[in-house]
């Protein structure tokens, strides 16, 4: 059921409008919302729900029993348990593919020909992210930042949530539990900014990511040795931004949506194409899923302050890349911005050896406007370049592409479009307009009368018909 079909807009408008009508009878609500959900999972693949309800199972039982536990040896066996149940149900069907690959080629270059079947399991749409949003309640439990809930149906419900369940927001227990427990007060805003929220995300989607793809990235990655270097490098940058505007595109559709259900979701983006280093740019993207990584992995193994710091960075981002894929190019992908954050904390390290000042983090302020410019333009060359290795289908994919961009200049076609052309410029200009100009519009929207706001409803959706490539899913449902 994606979100673009017309199937979602009628059981979105069917959920809508039961919610409102259980508002006073939280039961009632959540019973609703609960099966709604298990529903919208098994629209795309039914013989996994009783995946999402295993996990459920598995951490809301660890849950308890860790909370229970007098001693901290049990408290250990049930986290452990939760962590082999839940990590390996993600390991067998994500990467039982790349280690029994990998046998075979170790065995065969020692010389003995191996016949080692493939696993050919279907990879259940939404996994790493209902996995690690049903750990984080276990984790938080164990850590004791959170106390485990009493209800196993609000539990499947916060894992289950159909607005978060295919690709985020990974949201913590103790930041929808308890808006589940204790329902947030009826707002008309509430509703208006949800509406917002997911009208923002279509046109991201639609009027952007899919036009991109179409126009610049599919053609690009699909025979890159048959095209130029310019148009290859352009294709880059568009998928750059091809990738922002379709996962956080979703997260606006999500969020909003929760919105009009009358929940709050965490945000999951902070204009990440301004970061000056790739230290600042993993604290503006996808910050649910890096942050989960930062507060469990990182921390879990020492951080900072146990161990040798980088390879505990090391490790964290190798894994952030194999989380997104089973291969060795997300492998080498993890490899790359671990190696850049160490470079960067090196360096900091280093100033602060020389008793000089430490550089402000983030916007870097205190930068004059150039030097501040060109680690904007650097940063950004890291993460383009490197998203080679994201959007090829594997390591020898990536380096063909790389070796056509290498080619001589006039070599190959440049199949520019207009379209292709000015929807990238125009997302670049969004990106990097100030964000209170699309406040003061957003504030415009909601202030205008009832029937201008249909109207304006009304000639997005034909103009988004009208640009519309298809219904291609979100690239992070492959996560």
């Amino acid at each position: 059921m994606s979100f673009q079909s017309l199937h979602f807009l009628l059981f979105l408008g069917v959920v809508f409008a039961l919610n409102r009508c259980f508002l006073q009878r939280p039961d009632a609500r959540k019973n609703l919302l609960l099966v709604a959900s298990y529903y919208f999972y098994m629209c795309w693949d039914w013989r996994y729900a009783g995946l999402l309800l295993l996990m459920s199972a598995v951490n809301f039982l660890a849950g308890r029993r860790i909370q229970e536990s007098a001693d901290a040896r049990g408290r250990k066996r049930w986290l452990a348990f939760a962590l082999a149940v839940s990590l390996g149900v993600l390991a067998c069907f994500k990467y039982a593919n790349f280690f029994v690959d990998g046998a075979v080629r170790l065995v065969a270059s020692l010389g003995v020909q191996a016949d080692l079947t493939v696993l050919q399991l279907l990879l259940p749409i939404g996994i790493s992210f209902f996995t690690f949003q049903s750990l984080s309640y276990t984790l938080d439990i164990f850590r004791g930042r959170a106390r485990a809930t009493g209800s196993f149906r609000d539990f499947a419900l916060f894992v289950a949530f159909f607005p978060t369940v295919l690709s985020g927001p990974i949201t913590r227990a103790r930041q929808l539990l308890p808006q589940l427990e204790q329902p947030l007060p009826d707002s008309r805003e509430r509703l208006e900014e949800g509406l917002v929220l997911v009208l923002r995300g279509f046109v991201k989607k639609m009027a952007f990511a899919d036009v991109l793809a179409a126009h610049l990235v599919n053609p690009a990655f699909a025979a890159p040795a048959d095209y130029s270097p310019l148009f290859l490098l352009v294709a880059v940058y568009a998928f750059t931004f091809q990738l922002y505007m379709d996962l956080s595109g979703y997260t606006d559709i999500a969020r909003g949506v929760a919105k009009l259900l009358g929940f709050d979701l965490p945000t999951n983006f902070d204009r990440p194409y301004h970061a000056t280093s790739v230290s600042d740019f993993w604290q503006r993207w996808h910050t649910s899923m890096s942050g989960f990584f930062r507060d469990y992995l990182y921390f879990g193994i020492g951080g900072s302050k146990h161990g040798n710091v980088y390879v505990n960075l090391y490790v964290t981002f190798v894994a952030i890349g194999c989380w997104h894929g089973a291969g060795w190019n997300f492998v080498l992908y993890g490899l790359i911005h671990g190696s850049c954050v160490c470079l960067e904390r090196w360096r900091r390290g280093r100033r602060a050896a020389r008793g000089l000042p430490a550089e402000p983090q983030g916007a870097l302020p205190r930068l004059a406007a150039l030097p501040r410019l060109a680690a904007l333009l650097l940063t950004f060359q890291i993460i383009a370049l490197s998203r080679i290795l994201f959007r090829a289908p594997d390591l020898g994919s990536a380096a063909a592409y790389v070796a056509a961009m290498l080619k001589p200049v006039a070599a190959g076609a440049a199949p520019f479009t207009a379209v292709g052309l000015a929807t990238l410029l125009v997302a670049v200009l969004l990106h990097y307009l100030p964000p209170r100009l699309f406040e003061h519009a957003a504030r415009g929207y909601l202030r205008a009368p009832a029937v201008v706001q249909g109207g304006a409803i009304a000639g997005l959706a034909l103009a988004l018909m009208a640009f519309s490539t298809g219904t291609a899913s979100f690239i992070y449902f492959q996560f």
